[in-house]
């Protein structure tokens, strides 16, 4: 007989001996057993862990020809389970039962082809009790093909049973799926594997160690078909020892391309210890190996997530489906980093992974996401960043020097001299406050609200409030410099509740010649106008202008958020160049101020010659409409046609 190898040899021809999946065949022997058998079961998971094998069990148990019960001496039958020898049992086991037809989806996937079925399934079996249709990889079949299998899987005939095994149920139409009982297959443990293999190893007179057992059960992944064909391959590859072929666990590995953990664990011992020249030694070694980029980051995103798991749930945890000495190795690796830290890693190493299938330097990218890996440990979470920045309107947490208080007098007045403000003594640590107070606060403030002051603190002015109040005050004023320095300490904390607070100096408010600010007022004006900003050369035109120390504060009648758009980054460089062509060394400031009244003692500006502005207020048109209605011309748009 020609050689089979050890996943047909050894595949499982009663319920009882398929490993791990005993939800599905303690569900299907309850039914046996009771009679109820369904029209349609779909058997979905992943490859290589029993769905055609149950399938083949369920149909030599449905067309058994021993009486479940049944003690006579041809063959016995005491539970569902199928007797093994009766000739459907047998003819089923070898493929050729007339009754038990397995079909190959992936190739009979037309419409024609469920035709034929369909037109096929209306004939009684030749001699058994039911005709069984085995669809493998189902889900291949077409839409179309599917709705003519519709109606017969909703009303098919007594005697039909139909078994459709794939690994992709999301890829059924839900007309499908509603018709059937579904029965999702597990993955196989590590330790059913395990034990599988030892004891296929036993039965087969192989040598084999438990560390080689077990890189064999780890390499099936949750398969264990997987499992027996890097067995087979591994047996055929080994040596043999007094006539007994001999697995090793280092000829496992050069078989199967892969390294050991030990270097990913010394890997993440330079990595913890900031060694970017060990970490790149070592995987130079490994490369100039032979080994793959590809199969060694594979390789170490699983080591990783087994770190990440012994980390989060203990070197015990189910999680890790691998043997007890790469537990510890894990569990080892796990106190080194923090969880945060092992999460990044493993996202790092993903994205790597990921990107490696479609780079052309495979090596660069690998040593460029290891070295990665080393500086992620230098960065800072965002939470411990933002919790150092103190809340604006409170005092830094951890204690320091009390703020500086001045006089709450509306006038203005201050005491001359200041008693030094006494020093906290440090105080433990503080919860790290919420990284959206700020903008909260800031909010509050937009919207006319104010968070609470310390009662010890008087309310903070803003500057157009401390601007105001000063305004009031006469000039020949004695205490006028005590009232600017209270200004200047409320300038400070008022410096996020304006779009650009001006600086108070010690002569408070200068009323310059009303000539030197109309010159200045004209030839920004005038450049704003030539370059196209006409609504900001308007909105300036009309405002209030105030020389303030060495400011110039306008005062515009716009609101805050339309300040915004019509003084644009274009429009304020266009200002600071025109100030400094006038050699002015002040810097001009538009404050919103919506509710002021227009400025009285602006004076209608004479428009150069030569310029649009010219042309349109000598049209006769435009002359009789202003005289008509006492209009003034504030600006002019120009949509003629420029060639």
């Amino acid at each position: 007989m020609a050689y089979q190898v050890l996943a047909r040899k050894y595949r499982p021809q009663r319920f009882g001996d398929v490993v791990g999946q005993e939800h599905v065949t303690r569900t299907l022997l309850n039914a046996l057993e009771q009679g109820r058998i369904a029209h349609g079961y779909i058997f979905s998971g992943h490859r290589g862990i029993g769905k055609t094998t149950i399938a083949r069990i369920l149909a030599m148990a449905l067309n058994c020809r021993t009486a479940i019960g049944s003690t006579s001496e041809s063959g016995s039958r005491p539970t569902p389970e199928p007797c093994g020898f009766c000739d459907s049992c047998t003819e089923i086991r070898a493929g050729n039962a007339v009754d038990v037809i397995e079909i190959d989806a992936a190739t009979n996937r037309g419409i024609d082809e469920i035709r034929e079925l369909r037109d096929a399934a209306r004939y009684r079996p030749a001699r058994d009790k039911y005709k069984i249709y085995i669809l493998d990889e189902a889900h291949q079949i077409t839409d179309a093909a599917f709705n003519a299998l519709l109606k017969t899987l909703e009303e098919p005939p007594d005697h039909v049973v139909f078994m459709m095994a794939t690994t992709q149920p999301e890829d059924f139409p839900q007309t499908i799926r509603s018709r059937c009982q579904h029965f999702s297959f597990h993955a196989v443990k590590f330790d059913d594997i395990l034990g599988q293999l030892r004891s296929i190893a036993g039965q087969e007179n192989i040598a084999a160690d438990d560390a080689a057992l077990a890189l064999l059960a780890e390499a099936g992944d949750g398969s264990m078909r997987d499992a027996l064909s890097i067995m087979d391959q591994a047996i055929a590859s080994a040596p043999l020892v007094d006539g007994k072929a001999k697995l090793d666990a280092e000829q496992i590995r050069e078989l199967m391309g892969s390294v050991p953990n030990t270097v990913f664990e010394r890997l993440l011992e330079a990595i913890s210890e900031n060694q970017t020249a060990g970490v790149i030694e070592e995987i130079n070694t490994l490369l100039n190996a032979g080994n793959s980029p590809a199969a060694l980051a594979r390789q170490f995103v699983r080591y990783l997530r087994n770190v990440l798991m012994a980390r989060i749930a203990g070197e015990g945890s189910e999680l890790l489906q691998v043997s007890a000495d790469e537990r510890a190795r894990a569990a080892r690796s796990a106190v080194l980093f923090s969880e945060e830290d092992l999460t990044r890693f493993l996202q790092v190493m993903l994205r790597t992974f990921d990107e490696l299938n479609y780079r052309q330097e495979q090596r660069f990218h690998l040593e460029l996401g290891l070295v990665k890996l080393v500086h992620l440990q230098r960065l800072l979470p965002v939470e411990e960043l933002l919790s150092q920045i103190p809340s604006s309107g409170k005092p830094p947490a951890g204690g320091g020097a009390l703020p500086r208080t001045g006089s709450s007098s509306s006038t203005g007045t201050a005491s001359s001299t200041r008693t030094a403000s006494p020093v906290r003594s440090p105080e433990p640590a503080k919860p790290a406050f919420s990284p959206f107070e700020t903008d909260r606060n800031r909010k509050a403030d937009g919207e006319g609200g104010r968070p609470p002051e310390p009662p010890t603190v008087p309310r903070a002015l803003t500057p157009l409030e401390a601007t105001a109040r000063a305004a009031e005050t006469t000039a020949s004023k004695a205490s006028a410099p005590s009232a600017v320095e209270a200004l200047e300490e409320t300038t400070a904390v008022g410096v996020a509740l304006a779009e650009e607070p001006a600086e108070e100096t010690e002569t408070g408010i200068i009323q310059a010649s009303s000539t030197d600010l109309d010159r200045i007022r004209e030839a920004v004006c005038a450049a704003l106008n030539d370059k196209g900003h006409n609504t900001a050369a308007v909105l300036l035109d009309d405002g209030n202008w105030s020389l303030e120390g060495d400011t110039i504060r306008v005062e515009a009648r716009i609101k805050k958020t339309m300040l915004g758009l019509t003084m644009n980054l274009e429009a304020e460089k266009i200002v600071r160049n025109t100030l400094r062509e006038l050699g002015v060394t002040q810097k001009l400031v538009v404050v919103p101020g919506e509710n002021g009244a227009p400025n009285a003692n602006a004076k209608p500006r004479t428009a150069p010659s030569g310029s649009v502005q010219a042309a349109a207020l000598e049209n006769p048109l435009v002359k009789q409409a202003m005289d008509l209605f006492g209009a003034e011309v504030r600006s002019v748009l120009d949509l003629r046609d420029k060639k």
